[in-house]
């Protein structure tokens, strides 16, 4: 029976781990004064800060009690902590590459050069065995979260099996399968093939802490080889060289984390939601006049959240019910599985509509006559605050 460890005992591992070889590691750069190894230290306070960062992430992710102000719980603390996580890489990549000119400036001699390759060595082989560890369980995490999605598609098209009337007549007479209400829609031209799931940004930050660290301790194995083995006075370059390397690794595995964690931290659109196309979609919807307000954003890496208004017809909201059903039919086929749909009831002909504050109406209204003013009346913000001044620069409606 295979034994299973959870993402919580794994990290803990890899920072114990990462501790312990880091305390030696130190010790051996006091003295062989290696760059190279320096910088491949000062990379595990760094790896060990992130352990620390993904594992209280967890942790907090896992708790059922949440303070009240934060509506949605711990669900993005693991995403937080992911961009701190590159934040500090990249402030230890700059910070290694700018001691690393210096060095080839002010070139230093490195003593005990074979201390410094079996640090390599043990290093790159606990890194292998790190990433072995952290991969797993993010294979399994990512597995989980296909099923998971496999299931919502399998949901979703059962779901698709509902009709709407025409007709703004509420009784059950009325009700007709005429034709199907994505008929018409975007997001039936998208590829029926599930989508990859998106990887939890948490793990995918240790797997680049413990992928980089391997290749700065092979790079610092190479260094160490090449100072101990000849006897060329230019070898004591190859340790700022090493440096330089792995700055440059560091800066490079933590660019994408920083951006990715940022644009979701930001509440971004997910690169594969098109909101014209999410638009065009719910206006196709019988009886939805227009569609207002549509935010579209992600939690997290997983999960994408949808608000948006739904402008109906007067005679047409005793059925809003089963518009919304559509609707949400049509955000879980863009991938938005939480959403809040508000409906807007514009007023029907010869209904008197509010005249904006400010205007110099004195509260007057006008009568809508003819399919002008009927246009005018479905453009109309129907949700304004009392005294808010509309227009362009207008907080409730724009």
């Amino acid at each position: 029976m295979a034994l299973s460890i959870s993402r919580k005992q794994r990290l803990t591992a890899a920072v114990i781990i990462s501790s312990i070889f880091f305390v030696v590691e130190l010790l051996v750069v006091f003295e062989t004064r290696s760059l190279a190894l320096l910088a491949d230290s000062f990379h595990y306070i760094n790896d060990i800060i992130g352990f620390v960062v993904a594992l209280s992430a967890i942790h907090l992710s896992e708790r059922t009690r949440v303070p009240r102000r934060l509506s949605f719980g711990w669900q993005r603390a693991s995403l937080l902590g992911a961009f701190f996580n590159g934040v500090f890489l990249l402030a230890l990549g700059l910070s290694i590459f700018l001691q690393s000119i210096e060095r080839f400036v002010s070139l230093q001699t490195v003593q005990n050069a074979e201390h410094v390759f079996i640090m390599g060595c043990v290093g790159l082989g606990l890194n292998i065995l790190c990433v072995l560890v952290l991969h797993e369980s993010h294979r399994h995490d990512v597995s989980g979260d296909r099923a998971h999605s496999e299931d919502d598609a399998e949901a979703m098209g059962s779901g698709q099996t509902r009709r709407l009337t025409n007709d703004g007549v509420c009784t059950p007479l009325t009700i007709r399968s005429e034709a199907a209400p994505h008929a018409n829609h975007r997001h039936n031209l998208a590829s029926a093939s599930p989508q990859p799931a998106s990887r939890d940004l948490g793990m995918l930050g240790v797997m680049l802490h413990v992928a980089g660290d391997a290749l700065n301790n092979l790079g610092v194995t190479v260094a160490a080889l090449v100072i101990w083995k000849t006897e060329s006075p230019v070898r004591y370059y190859a340790d700022p060289s090493v440096g330089v390397f792995i700055a440059v690794v560091i800066l490079v595995t933590a660019v994408p984390l920083v951006r990715k964690s940022g644009e979701i931290l930001l509440q971004s659109t997910p690169p594969d939601v098109n909101p014209d196309d999410v638009v065009h979609d719910l206006e196709k919807i019988p009886g939805v006049q227009s569609v207002r307000e549509l935010r579209i954003w992600r939690l997290d890496q997983r999960e994408t959240v949808a608000s948006l208004h739904l402008s109906v017809e007067d005679e047409a909201l005793c059925m809003f019910m089963e518009k919304a059903k559509t609707a949400s039919e049509c955000l879980h086929a863009y991938g938005i599985h939480t959403s809040t749909i508000q409906p807007e009831v514009l007023p029907c002909m010869a209904t008197e509509l509010p005249a904006p504050s400010g205007s110099g109406t004195s509260g007057s209204s006008s009568i809508l006559a003819g399919s002008t003013d009927h246009e005018r009346a479905r453009n109309a913000c129907q949700l304004q605050c009392r005294g808010c001044q509309l227009g362009p620069g207008s907080v409730c409606c724009r």
